[in-house]
């Protein structure tokens, strides 16, 4: 288990690869063992005649539901009991016959592709929640009350949405991720029809809306798996919260690789809550951008699991987020053993923060070949995230572009 850097700003990307790679415990056997359906843990179903495309899940500790979003349907149950029987509030969300028409004329399957599946689905405040879906691939938002489940419509009695591109993909086998952070949705998904412009984006506060630059291929063929909000602030006090987290994690093409084709690498990526945006090279772009490369390997011979296929975050308490581990699980795109084996891989946080402050390597614009990079580090650092330094990044991105394009 380990973590490796990048870090792209402006026209540089920069890595570094360093934390030692922990032990693996040899017993594997579960704590607690249940057979199915036992009196001890009863097993309950829920399910829908003819609807198989459950697409995401909310749990809401608010007001203790579950959550389900599934192809043009919307459903809240009880975690008292989520049996069929039980179900009591329901929402359909189709798509317009004219959307489905469009979807079908630009090539898409009509009895596949062209339908609304529900990609997003998160708490907005303790009255609403935000969903997104793809809409015949033409992602759309809209609001839900979560006292009555019914979609926030307006005086007319239409249903209130919004332009849901760069934060809900288009096409409904596309993985992404999206968090709500105080008002804020951050996501990771594609901006384009094609599917071929990933981006980490932010939206929906009184900010401004900040993204990747992909231009300068921040990221490569990215497939997001999960997000977390990390508050460093709670310990401090600090009501902006400038020096909270956004995390995302993914797997993606890896371009340092070029020695090797078609390597594939997971990825921890973070952004700062308190970013603003640039003024001149990064205007509307994030400056705290950072990603990592996560390493997850047998520990006798080093064979790579490096895949990431989803993450869990556990923090022991919000304020205690220096606790925080990161639990992965991976496949590798090669075969070894059993096929479809797969390991599980954590991460603490000083191990993550170690990577993210770590040596960088840069990547020339012109032939994309990777080099260490050995001048002396900017200050303030790069991609740094805090209160203290946040106000000068912005106008500190030009010159430190600069810098390193000349090669000083």
């Amino acid at each position: 288990m380990g973590v490796a850097l990048l870090w792209l700003q402006a026209l540089t990307v920069l890595l570094v690869s360093v934390v030692r790679t922990a032990a693996t415990e040899n017993d594997v056997t579960p704590r607690l063992t249940f057979p199915y359906n036992a009196k001890e843990r009863a097993t309950r179903h829920f399910s829908v005649p003819g609807l198989l495309n459950f697409t995401s899940l909310l749990l809401s500790k608010e007001d203790n539901m579950l959550y389900l979003g599934a192809r043009e349907a919307l459903f809240a149950l009880d975690l008292a009991d989520i049996t069929t029987p039980r179900l009591q509030r329901n929402i359909t969300w189709n798509t317009p016959a004219s959307k489905r028409d469009e979807c079908s004329f630009k090539g898409k399957d009509l009895q596949k592709d062209c339908f609304n599946y529900i990609k997003i689905l998160l708490r907005y405040n303790s009255t609403h929640l935000y969903v997104c879906g793809t809409y015949a691939f033409s992602p759309t938002c809209a609001y839900i009350n979560a006292t009555d489940f019914s979609l926030v419509r307006g005086s007319g009695g239409e249903i209130v949405t919004e332009d849901g591109r760069s934060r809900c993909p288009f096409n409904p086998e596309y993985k992404s991720t999206a968090i709500m952070a105080d008002g804020e949705l951050y996501a990771g998904t594609v901006s384009n029809f094609q599917g071929n412009e990933p981006i980490i984006y932010k939206s929906l506060g009184h900010g401004t809306a900040l993204k990747t630059e992909n231009s300068l291929n921040w990221l490569q063929e990215p497939s997001f798996v999960g997000s977390a909000y990390i508050q460093e602030s709670l310990p401090k006090g600090n009501p902006v919260g400038d020096d909270d987290k956004i995390y995302f994690f993914f797997s993606e093409a890896g371009k340092e690789f070029d020695f090797f084709d078609n390597t594939i690498v997971s990825r921890i990526a973070r952004v700062c809550k308190g970013d603003k945006g640039g003024e001149r090279v990064l205007q509307k772009k994030w400056t705290t951008f950072l990603k990592a490369q996560l390493l997850c390997s047998l520990p006798d011979d080093g064979f790579p699991f490096n895949i990431i296929q989803d993450m869990f975050v556990l923090t022991p308490h919000p304020e205690d987020w220096r606790n925080t581990v990161f639990y992965g699980v991976f496949t590798s795109q090669w075969y070894k053993g059993a096929s479809g084996s797969s390991a599980v891989c954590s991460f603490t946080m000083d191990q993550v923060e170690k990577a993210f402050s770590g040596r960088y390597r840069e990547v020339n614009r012109d032939t994309q070949q990777w080099y260490t990079y050995n001048h002396p580090v900017p200050e303030p650092r790069p991609g740094a995230v805090s209160s203290r330094v946040h106000t000068s990044l912005a106008k500190h991105t030009q010159r430190v572009s600069e810098y390193l394009r000349r090669g000083q």
